[in-house]
């Protein structure tokens, strides 16, 4: 366990430790109290070259709010917040197979919108270069439209559209698409609704996406109990897939899930980190 320093908050709240989780085939990664995020995750390539996957997390929204410790195996950082109106639990585990393993528990004595934490922005070359050379596949036939502002506007098909990921595709000849839901907003940030034989809510844990970096032969695969993700590329340099609940459209509180009182609200992400043949 390490501590470090986070400039730009106040003095007593500009410190926050990391704790170290490492499997048997030397994958390293790194959890910090700042947000609850994934810090870094160091894998070998095809040549057996070490590199951390990750673009280090910009800013923070509650930064000294977490408190972790090593616990069974993994690391627990738990959050309780202002008068005990909500209670957040972030587990994480690094198993020998390399599936990191992300559970996210809350409790609500309140009306409270759901926060699932800071998400892992990834780079599966180690930030030699971009992404644009990523293959990516999504399980998804339908995508959120957004408007002008990056509101939600509505639901479509995937099909015929540069969010038709059934199949894999680079995510740099993607973002080049003259597609008006790309052009001038710096790329993909989109919900898109996963496949499965439930309709809405969670259900059990599945594959959901694929990310294959030719280069270093790095491949990542996501699992969720969620029945949607957000997908971001060409912002920052890298890409994240996000697990999200799937509220009703017809609700008011869309694309915001709210978590009443006494509601207990669970999910489960897995990343697996692999080598391609």
């Amino acid at each position: 366990m390490m501590t470090k320093r986070f400039s730009g908050t106040a003095p007593e709240a500009d410190e926050y430790r990391l704790f170290t989780l490492r499997n048997a085939s030397d994958m390293v990664a790194t959890i910090t109290e700042r947000d609850a995020a994934l810090w870094s995750w160091r894998a070998p390539d095809r040549y057996g070259r070490m590199a951390d996957v990750l673009l280090a997390p910009k800013g923070a929204s509650n930064p000294v709010l977490w408190q972790g410790r090593h616990a069974d195996g993994g690391v627990t950082l738990l959050r309780v917040g202002a008068g005990g109106a909500v209670a957040q639990l972030a587990k994480y585990r690094l198993d020998d197979d390399g599936c990191l393993s992300v559970e996210h528990e809350l409790v609500a004595m309140a009306p409270t919108p759901l926060d699932q934490g800071a998400c892992p922005t990834f780079n599966l070359n180690g930030g030699i270069a971009d992404v644009g050379d990523h293959m990516v596949q999504i399980d998804a036939d339908y995508y959120v439209e957004v408007d002008a502002d990056g509101m939600p506007s509505g639901v479509a098909a995937v099909a015929g559209t540069a969010f038709d990921f059934r199949q894999p595709a680079p995510i740099g000849a993607r973002l080049r698409w003259p597609d008006s839901q790309i052009c001038g907003r710096g790329g993909f940030n989109h919900s898109l609704f996963v496949r499965s034989h439930f309709a809405g809510g969670q259900g059990p844990l599945r594959t959901v996406a694929r990310i294959v970096d030719p280069g270093s032969g790095r491949c990542l695969q996501v699992r969720t109990t969620e029945a949607a993700v957000q997908f971001r590329a060409g912002h920052q340099g890298g890409f994240s897939v996000e697990s999200q609940a799937r509220p009703e459209l017809a609700s008011a509180a869309w694309p915001h899930v709210i978590v009443s009182p006494g509601q207990v609200y669970r999910q489960t992400t897995v990343y697996r980190l692999t080598l391609q043949a």
